[in-house]
């Protein structure tokens, strides 16, 4: 029996933003929204099939770029060791807090959160990154982080991101 790899195909050819909105709904991605307390007090109605969950509940879902957002919060904020069987998931920043804030301590901080996202986010590209620290405030020591990342799926979404770490 012989097999034809052949395929012949009619007609007009899609765009690139028809054939990437048609796989972008395909393939969307779920999860859960970060941090995962929200109200538990959301649950309105009685307790039967006809329980109503408003969109800030407890377990409130994500997706897209919200839920790429959220899991690299999660990167960002969570220590070395502190996942359960992934060791060595996350940055230790809370080591550069009380460290002299000089251009040295700012490349080691830009080392650990680009090589911990090409690991983990093999999915997204930076496209800038900035490590501030609030000098205005001697007795708190924070420092502020500051992403602009492109998705690499179909979509190419732009976004930012900042978070804080004190």
């Amino acid at each position: 029996m012989a097999f034809t790899t052949e395929q012949n195909k009619y007609g007009t050819n899609n765009s690139l933003t028809v054939e990437r909105k048609i796989s972008s709904q395909i393939k969307q991605r779920c999860g859960l929204d970060y941090p995962l307390t929200g109200n538990l007090n959301s649950v309105t109605g009685s307790v039967n099939a006809n329980t109503n969950i408003s969109k800030s509940s407890y377990f409130s879902k994500a997706t897209g770029v919200n839920l790429i957002k959220n899991n690299l919060r999660q990167l960002l904020l969570c220590e070395k060791g502190e996942r359960v069987m992934l060791p060595d998931y996350g940055l230790s920043l809370k080591k550069y807090l009380f460290e002299p804030l000089d251009e040295t301590t700012y490349f080691l901080i830009r080392q650990d959160i680009l090589e911990t996202l090409a690991k983990y986010f093999s999915s997204v590209k930076v496209l800038s990154l900035t490590v501030l620290s609030n000098s205005l405030q001697r007795d708190r020591s924070e420092l502020y982080i500051s992403l602009t990342l492109q998705l690499l799926d179909q979509s190419l979404d732009i976004f930012d991101l900042e978070v804080t770490v004190d």
